[in-house]
């Protein structure tokens, strides 16, 4: 008889835990559901001010002094460094809402590396960084662009950040084995976690091992992921190096593609002292 309660017992535990399971996996979803409204909701109402901002910033005049000159590249900078944070929050919301499409184009990949080095130009520049752009690629590739826009734009951005002043950033484009190969290497110390993965994870520690939002290399690794493809690094020798591996298909390139050759519709260009 006493046997039979204990189970009786058992199975009311059992039931009563599963429901708590089941309640709390619900609140969990609701969670990350309401969360991906409000960041939807934050980077849609923070980049179109910001859009509207670097449309105007290029036709403003400013009396032609050493000082004026100098507080009006040090306005673009920081103009073009909210942007850049926004732009990567609106693709982190576009990630969690699961609406991040992906178009592909014919593109030249050395014109995607040479937009993001334009918009980060203040960053080197402050560093006093060097890029040299290495590329065996000699015919257009098909890609999507813009994502591979964000992934150049963050691991430069992230190169110079860590990286010592007064040194060389190189970024490497290959196609090997079926595959686009991104490698972005620049001298600095290697990044302070105790395991790979914490680099690319959203508000974890970032490479200097301070906690911090870490949305830019965590929306490398998303995309990557998206794109089929992958994003690792290794240090040696007071170097650190990202590489960006895409499954690249000859195939694709095709009448599909062909005249959907992308053309960026950027401010950065624009925004010339």
């Amino acid at each position: 008889m006493e046997n039979v309660v204990n189970k009786e017992n058992i199975s009311d535990e059992l039931a009563f835990l599963s429901k708590k399971i089941l309640e709390l996996n619900k609140k969990l979803i609701e969670s990350e559901k309401a969360k991906s409204r409000f960041l939807s909701l934050v980077a849609n109402k923070l980049n179109n001010p910001m859009t509207a901002l670097l449309g105007i910033m290029p036709h403003l005049k400013i009396i032609d002094t050493k000082e004026n000159k100098a507080l009006f590249e040090l306005v673009c900078k920081e103009a073009l460094t909210l942007d850049f944070r926004i732009q990567n929050l609106v693709t982190a919301s576009e990630i969690e809402s699961g609406n991040i499409d992906i178009s592909y184009a014919l593109v030249d990949p050395k014109e995607i590396i040479d937009e993001a080095i334009e918009c980060l130009k203040y960053l080197i520049k402050e560093k006093n960084i060097e890029i040299k752009t290495n590329s065996t690629i000699k015919q257009k590739v098909v890609t999507d662009p813009k994502k591979v826009y964000i992934i150049v734009k963050n691991l430069i951005s992230n190169g110079c950040r860590y990286g010592f002043e007064n040194s060389v950033l190189e970024i490497d484009l290959d196609i090997k084995d079926s595959t686009f190969v991104i490698k972005v290497k620049n001298q600095g110390k290697a990044p302070e976690v105790k395991h790979k993965p914490e680099i690319f994870t959203r508000f974890a520690k970032d490479a200097s091992g301070k906690h911090g939002l870490g949305i830019g290399l965590g929306v490398v690794r998303e995309i990557c992921e998206r794109l089929d493809g992958t994003v690792d690094y290794e240090c040696e020798d007071g170097f650190v190096t990202f590489i960006v591996k895409l499954p690249y298909d000859e195939s694709l390139i095709d009448s599909k593609y062909g005249s959907n050759e992308f053309l960026f519709d950027s401010f950065d260009d624009a925004i010339e002292l």
